[in-house]
């Protein structure tokens, strides 16, 4: 697994490293082993339906943000196109010349993921 995946999580959710505690770190870990298991599945297979790693609420509310739409599509967008959004929302920039996506931006990528979907959940308990 990618410690830098681990520790930037760390800092980004528990600034004193004195407060590191095991449980927080186990954690930590399960988060890192699901952007990095996501990140490589989607360079292995990126035609697989973008299901096998998120929930459909978390995939809609990423789509409606990406393409500002209020209503999401009835197929499922495939796991290639679903990671490079949520890279992203991390900073990715998606150039011709540049890398596939790695566990940085993924992790930055979710972070915002999470907050959008939280949003979507929020908004859509009234209908």
């Amino acid at each position: 697994m990618d410690d830098r995946v681990v520790a930037s999580c760390a800092q980004e959710w528990l600034p004193d490293r004195g407060t590191l505690v095991r449980h927080p770190c186990a954690l930590f870990a399960v988060i890192a082993w699901r952007i990095l298991y996501t990140t490589l599945l989607a360079r292995l297979d990126a035609y697989l339906p973008c299901e096998v790693v998120l929930q459909p609420v978390e995939w809609r509310a990423l789509y409606c943000r990406a393409h500002r739409a209020t209503r999401p599509p009835d197929t499922v967008p495939l796991l290639e196109q679903i990671v490079l959004r949520i890279a992203s929302l991390g900073g990715y920039l998606n150039r011709k010349r540049d890398p596939p996506p790695g566990p940085t931006v993924m992790w930055r990528g979710s972070l915002a993921l999470y907050e959008i979907s939280e949003m979507c959940r929020i908004f859509r308990t009234n209908e």
